[in-house]
């Protein structure tokens, strides 16, 4: 019956995907694992030299056979979908070529009027001719099936059923696998004509109904000349429905195109008629890369070039004779020579469609009612769309048959604007989704209020006019549709609707009913209409879904990665650079993919993957945008600057011409203002990406859902941590505090500008930052962990570095500025660091802005352990000299000065403790810098804090632990574990009690010194020559360390005083008798020191201590000379 072949046709067409969806697969895995061994390439070899002829036993002498066996149930598990698919193509093609050749008999004629019938049987051709061609082009068919069998009939014992057919269809169809690609297609080709000889007459016939739409409907210009989609023209147009039949004719047209060349590829004879063969010219013209399935599209050029000239039919006697090559000019010819016209014109449709979607974009968001009335309109211009984009992308790489000949302009098939039109597409298709109730109720009311009445009205006349010839149970089945109409709901089952109407609509075009067919046509015509409407009730989604078609654009890879770079390339993109999200997120709604589980898999991961992609290179194009933003100011910044010094140079006219006209900045100066006009620029591409990324807050990807503000905020964040790293470090050395902190706000004052557009914490993640680099876990915990690594990478290791070895340079400490200054010996180096550039107190207040509390805590660590090795050194001194130090008599004043003079390496020791002295000379400063900049951010903060702090601790009710410390060194205070890191330090170090008694003597014995004859006291800047004032802040920080008690403290202090001055005093006795071995010492300038050391121990000791060994009276004297001689100097 006719009614059962409308359903095969619409099985057969779903069972078509299906094998096309796997055939695709086996392009994919036409090379198994268990295939790619280097052992079996022999064996393999032989396979495929000896198929169709398949025998296990013969090849057991071929090397590789034993390992082929061992994997024989391997590879039957891996290759056994492959064949099956392969044999399930062969069962295939002889039922939908059995299904196809009955309904060709029984159908009397196709037209616009059962255009769904038309549809499902041209569908359903093509698909078979597709079907062939993708496995034509798989490779290793014949290695995989010999393959396959071989190793079957190792496990099972015998091969397969089956087995003779599908080689039959390989030598009928696939033919032989060595030859070339365009010979084995022409087998093919003739294959399926050998096949659809009785499909000959249909295909003729529908060549009268293609031509006038193919003809109207060829270009944008016969769209823009009838006002298609334009509703602006007409206000009265803006709220009539949507004329059915037109946009349905408009939905089909470029897969009827598609469909019929297929069909006359197989049924050339067709050509006869005239239409067919200016349908196939337009065809031809319009697409001369012809699509096949997904990404995989084929070239038909050759086989047409062959088919005009090979091709005859007919009878010369009869006078029927037919040649189609004396048609190849008019036809053939004339259509790929327009390839570049087609080009241009493919082009300017685009541009057409993307116009009309962005106005019912506009349209829809406007007045939101409009959606359903319109939905017809749109569903056609979203296919439309569609296919023009799919159309793009098959073509992008390819070129047209003889293109050298026809002189292929390749630019001419390239459109990086594509964006811009699948933009429009995604934007119509997911507004139009949010109206999907709208569009349901107005279509259920005009099935019930407009389709009914029609339907009812010409199935009256079509009874009244054919009485007696229609069946019974097609009469019921007609008024079944009609009842459904009437009482149509959201609960009307489609299948239902659809078998109804395919049944009707095949009896109504069946040559055995004995009714004209134009009698029938308008039964078939409300029928049509009917149905379309259900379709638009019960499939509204789905069909909007499918008309769009956005995620098959991944299939296109290189193409889709190339309109990446495209889009994200060009700043008139940028706004458009989350469409391909949406993509992506699109591709889950492919139908085709439930025919091949192992496919979605693989699909799933590439999508993924591709997103992960997509959403990188958003981040980096907005980083790189951001960059040149930050740089331009950058430029900017200087140049203002610059206008500064020329105005103050604006009064000397001398010194105003010597300035180069070139730096002038702004838009007076030669360059026109390129830089400002630059910034602007880069500005507005980062917000139009920033305002991309904020409209689309998440997109899902499958099952994944990609967050846009954690991916940006991920990538800022790795950003800002690398830049904070490249603000600190210029050319391999550190930039100026102050230098470093105008950097860090220029740098918050651009990202102010990307919180503008999206609402990032631009603070936190600048703050976050600053703690990764500087956190005390970066350098350790001072008294707990001060295990540093010296080639650790980390910031704050190379901040303290770079500051160390500014210390153990030539510097001097200056007590009157309170700054280390380098000693520079004639013209300054071009790369020579200056002490005093980075030790001043602002410089200090800027470095403690930067790192922040706890990047100053971690620097304490660093120093700490760096001031380990140079401790190390005081003990190895002291501990070789004990005999010595420990027979010091100060009574008698030979052997005193015997034992002192035997006291070896005093210049070593001396130099190691004024590096000691100048680094917690450094860390006091620090210190006092932080609490300077916590004052200045909370006034009176730390003064708060430390008497808050000291009265809990002495009520006992606190203890100094991780919290409270956290709070103090927050707050600007000294870190209480501060001084127990400072004495667990040298603790490790002087292990031995006997070596502390021996420190007070070691220090008094320094006085007799090369480093000491050296030194003099300078009043100007209240230091000494050769930096001996840091020796005191040693002193009063490794006794104190390593004494475990105040009172210890007290006694070992007092011995150094009294023993120095026990020296002072025998050295000044034996200057002023003349002695030549004191000739050398200043002798004032150690006076100095005692009494600054002394003035520096109040609290701890009095000055008469001093006194009671050096009179005072002779220490003023010695200063009063420093100052006279200065004096006299001046």
């Amino acid at each position: 019956m006719a009614s059962d072949r409308a359903e095969h046709l619409i099985i057969l067409n779903d069972a078509c995907k299906g094998l096309l969806c796997r055939v695709h697969w086996m392009a994919k895995a036409a090379t198994p694992a268990c295939l790619e061994s280097k052992e079996l390439g022999q064996l393999l070899k032989t396979f495929k030299k000896s198929f169709p002829k398949i025998s296990a036993k013969e090849s057991e002498q071929v090397k590789g056979f034993e390992i082929f066996r061992a994997k024989a149930e391997v590879i039957c598990q891996e290759l056994e979908d492959w064949y099956k698919t392969i044999r399930d193509v062969v069962a295939f093609n002889d039922k939908a070529f059995k299904c196809l050749n009955a309904f060709a008999a029984d159908v009397s004629a196709l037209d616009w009027s059962n255009l769904h019938l038309m549809a499902l049987f041209f569908e359903l051709l093509s698909g078979i001719v597709k079907l062939q061609i993708a496995l034509q082009k798989v490779p290793n068919k014949a290695r995989n099936i010999s393959s396959y069998i071989a190793a079957l009939e190792l496990v099972q014992g015998k091969k397969d059923d089956h087995l003779s057919f599908v080689l039959e269809y390989m030598k009928a169809a696939m033919a032989n696998q060595e030859w070339k690609y365009e010979d084995r297609i022409w087998v093919t080709v003739g294959y399926l004509r050998d096949r659809s000889v009785h499909l000959l007459t249909l295909v003729r016939g529908v060549a009268k109904t293609l031509w006038r739409c193919i003809q109207k409907w060829s270009i944008a210009s016969s769209f823009e000349k009838h006002r298609l989609f334009s509703i602006l023209y007409d206000a009265s147009r803006i709220v009539q429905p949507a004329q059915t039949g037109k946009y349905l004719e408009l939905e089909y047209l470029n897969r009827f195109r598609e469909w019929y060349q297929f069909a006359l590829l197989v049924c050339p004879a067709a050509l006869q008629e005239a239409e067919a063969r200016f349908c196939l010219n337009k065809i031809l013209a319009l697409h001369f890369n012809v699509p096949v399935f997904r990404d995989v599209s084929f070239d038909l050029g050759k086989v047409w070039d062959k088919t005009f000239w090979e091709f005859k039919c007919g009878h010369k006697t009869q006078g029927t004779k037919f040649y189609l090559k004396t048609h190849r000019d008019l036809v053939f010819k004339e259509a790929y020579v327009k390839a570049n016209d087609t080009a241009l014109e493919h082009r300017a449709l685009r541009r057409y469609l993307h116009k009309n979607l962005r106005q019912y974009v506009c349209l829809f968001t406007e007045i939101p009612g409009l959606a359903a009335p319109k939905f017809q309109l749109v569903l056609a211009l979203m296919k439309l769309a569609s296919e023009e984009i799919h159309w793009y992308f098959q073509h992008r790489h390819s070129t047209p048959f003889k293109h050298r000949k026809i002189n292929w302009i390749s630019n001419l098939s390239s459109d990086k604007t594509i964006v811009k039109l699948i933009e429009a597409l995604v934007d119509i298709c997911s507004l139009t989704l949010k109206f999907t109730p709208l569009v349901k109720e107005y279509f259920i009311e005009y099935i019930k209020e407009v389709d009914a009445p029609k339907v009812e009205t010409e199935l009256k006349k079509f009874f009244q006019y054919c009485a007696g010839k229609i069946p019974q149970d097609v009469q019921t089945t007609m008024m079944g549709l009609l009842k459904q109409a009437r009482n149509a709901t959201l609960k009307t089952s489609f299948t239902k609707v659809q078998l109804d109407f395919f049944r009707v609509t095949c009896w109504l075009s069946s040559r055995k009913t004995g009714i004209a067919f134009q009698t029938c046509a308008p039964v078939l015509a409300v029928f049509n209409e009917l149905y379309t409407h259900f379709g638009n009730v019960l499939h509204t989604e789905q069909q909007l879904v499918e008309n769009a078609n956005i995620g098959s654009i991944i299939w296109y890879a290189e193409e889709f990665k190339e309109m990446v770079v495209n889009t994200l390339g060009s700043r008139s993109l940028y706004s458009s650079c989350m469409t391909l999200m949406h993509i992506l997120g699109y591709v889950k709604y492919d139908l085709n993919l439930k025919y091949c589980p192992d496919e979605q898999q693989g699909l799933i991961k590439m999508t993924i993957r591709y997103g992960e992609m997509v959403m990188d290179e958003i981040c980096k194009t907005i980083l790189k945008n951001y960059i040149s933003m930050g740089n331009f100011q950058a430029y900017l910044d200087k140049t203002i600057d610059i206008n500064i010094q020329i105005q103050n140079l604006s009064h000397d006219k001398k010194k105003h011409a010597m300035v180069s006209q070139n730096i002038i900045p702004g838009s007076e100066s030669i360059y026109g203002g390129d830089a400002y006009y630059n910034f602007q620029a880069q500005a507005q591409g980062l917000g139009l990406l920033l305002d991309a990324v904020r409209q689309v807050k998440q997109c899902q990807v499958f099952t994944v859902v990609f967050n846009t503000y954690d991916w940006l905020y991920e990538a800022m964040d790795k950003y800002i941590f690398q830049k904070i790293q490249a603000i600190t470090i210029d050319n391999g050395s550190i930039r100026r505090p102050s230098q470093i902190l105008r950097l860090v706000e220029r740098e918050k004052r651009a990202m102010s500008y990307v919180e503008q557009h999206i609402p990032l914490n631009t603070s936190d993640l600048i703050r976050g930052n600053m703690l990764k680099h500087f956190t005390k876990t970066s350098a350790g915990l001072i008294g707990d962990n001060l295990v540093i690594d010296s080639k650790s990478s980390a910031l704050i290791h190379k901040i303290g570095k770079f500051y160390w070895d500014i210390l153990k340079s030539n510097v001097d400490f200056s007590p009157l500025n309170l700054v280390f200054k380098t000693k520079v010996h004639g013209k300054r180096a071009k790369d020579e660091v200056l002490a005093e550039e980075y030790t001043s107190h602002p410089e200090l207040c800027a470095l403690c802005r930067f790192v922040g509390p706890y990047g100053v805590k971690a620097l304490q660590s660093i120093f700490l352990s760096n001031l380990a090795n140079g401790i190390v050194q005081l003990k190895s001194v002291v501990a070789k000299n004990g005999v010595y130090l420990g027979q010091l008599d100060f009574v008698d004043m030979a052997s005193w000065w015997g034992n002192v003079v035997k006291v070896t390496e005093k210049d070593e020791f001396l130099r190691s403790a004024i590096h000691v002295g100048r680094c917690l000379q450094f860390l006091s400063l620090l210190k006092t810098s932080q609490r300077a900049v916590q004052d200045d951010s909370i006034p009176f903060v730390s003064k708060v804090v430390h008497l808050v702090t000291k009265r809990i601790e002495s009520d006992g009710k606190i203890k100094a632990g991780a919290q409270l410390c956290n709070v103090l060194i927050d707050s600007g205070v000294e870190d209480p574990k501060y001084n127990l890191g400072v004495r667990n330090v040298f603790k490790k170090v002087f292990d031995n009690k006997a070596v502390l008694s021996h420190f007070p003597k070691m220090f008094a014995c320094l006085f007799i010194s090369e480093i000491w004859k050296d030194t003099k006291y300078t009043p100007d800047s209240e230091g000494f020559s050769t930096g001996v004032e840091s020796l005191i802040t040693t002193i009063q920080t490794v006794i104190p360390a390593l004494c475990e008690t105040e009172k210890k403290t007290k006694e070992h202090l007092k011995d150094f005083v009294v023993l120095s001055a026990y020296a002072l005093l025998h050295m000044n006795s034996k200057v002023e008798s003349q002695d030549r071995e004191m000739r050398g010492y200043h002798i004032p300038s150690m006076m100095t020191f005692m009494s600054k050391f002394m003035e520096s121990c109040k609290g701890i000791m009095s000055m008469h201590v001093l006194e009671e060994c050096l009179p005072f009276t002779l220490i003023r004297t010695k200063i009063i000379e420093i100052y006279e001689k200065m004096e006299t100097a001046k």
